[in-house]
This record gives structure tokens, C-alpha cells and sequence, in this order.
């Protein structure tokens, strides 16, 4: 898809059939059904998950060529639709309510030994509401054994020679739904700002 059929997709597209057809459904160009399997095995194998228990789809600049968010880096603001790069991550769509319910598990236990009532969560209850976890909110300097693993297991898939030695990125949501919901939000953002010519 070029970056003119894809603007034009968000501006004149039913957004959430969008996101149902196009993001959410077939394989990815930039990182196939193969290496996605790959990764499966590797986060089943990890919290010992049931077949049935994990889903995962590639979004982001992986899947649709182009990086849909503005992305702050140490190096400055990177541009809405930058196309995607030997250098670019692979975002992953984690669903898994197995997974997500044990490491929020660690995250209240966590919270509960905290002297505070309520736990100051940070960023990561502003996105737990949304029934996502974003891994680089975990709580910091502090052993949470799945949240370590989480980290163990990207940081061994990111330097592995088979996915191309590249960042890969999960993001674990809820449910499907949820997942959807917030793709749905950032293509309305999109939208947004096509229509106000940003």
C-alpha cells in the first residue's frame, strides 16, 4: 500500500472496518506468519500459556508500511506516516486475558505492599484502564518476576538472528477488543490531523 492509498483509506474508510480488514486481519510484509509464530512459541514457552490462550498480530509501521503515531525518541519527534525502515521496530499486539491477568497479578501484589493506598502507578494504570499493559511502564527497580520475564524474553527475540536482530516490541492487551479499541482511536487521530492538513 503507498502512503497516498493509505491516507486515503483513513480519510474515506469506515474506520473500524479498517481496522477489522486491514490492520487486524492478513499477514504483515515486513514480519510474516513465520517469524510471528516464532514468537508465540517463545512467550508460550515462557508463562507455560495454553495454545489457546495467546494471540499476537503485528501493527504499527510493520503492518501497514507506515509508523501512524508521532513517536518521541532521545533524538527529537519522529513524523506521523514515516515509512518503515531496516531500522524500525516490530510492534506486536499481545492478546492474551491469561497472561495479561498473571503479570497484573505480580503488578497488585506489587501495589499492595506498597505503603501508599493507592499505589502510585504512573502511566501504567493510565493504560491498564484502557485494558493494556505497556511494558516500558512497568514499575522500575523493583524484581517483578513476570514482568522481568517479559523484559527477558523481548530483550533474547530482539537480539535473536532469525527475527533480524531487531527491536521487537509487545504491547499486552486484555482482549482483542481492546486491542481494536485502540487502534481505532489512533486512526481517528489520524484522521484528525489529515483533515487539518498536519
Amino acid at each position: 500500500m503507498t502512503l497516498t492509498e493509505l491516507k486515503s483509506l483513513i480519510l474515506n474508510s469506515d474506520l473500524e472496518e479498517v481496522v477489522n480488514e486491514v490492520i487486524l486481519r492478513g499477514e504483515s510484509p515486513h514480519f510474516p506468519t513465520n517469524l510471528v509464530a516464532y514468537v508465540q512459541a517463545a512467550v508460550r514457552a515462557k508463562y507455560k500459556l495454553a495454545d489457546s490462550d495467546l494471540d499476537i498480530r503485528v501493527v504499527g509501521s510493520a503492518k501497514l508500511g507506515f509508523g501512524l503515531m508521532e513517536k518521541r525518541t532521545k533524538d527529537g519527534l519522529l513524523p506521523r506516516f514515516r515509512p518503515f525502515r531496516p531500522d524500525s521496530d516490530i510492534d506486536l499486539g499481545i492478546i492474551s486475558p491469561s497472561l495479561f491477568e498473571l503479570i497484573w497479578d505480580d503488578l497488585s501484589a506489587h501495589a499492595n505492599n506498597s505503603p501508599w493506598m493507592p499505589w502510585d502507578s504512573g502511566r501504567l494504570g493510565d493504560y491498564m484502564v484502557h485494558g493494556w499493559l505497556r511494558p516500558d511502564h512497568f514499575p522500575k527497580h523493583v524484581r517483578l518476576r513476570r514482568c522481568d520475564d517479559w523484559w527477558d524474553t523481548f530483550s533474547r527475540l530482539s537480539s535473536d538472528r532469525r527475527l533480524g536482530r531487531r527491536a521487537i516490541r509487545g504491547a499486552l492487551f486484555h482482549s482483542e477488543e481492546h486491542l481494536r479499541r485502540y487502534q481505532i482511536r489512533g486512526l481517528t487521530e489520524c484522521r484528525s490531523a489529515l483533515e487539518a492538513g498536519l
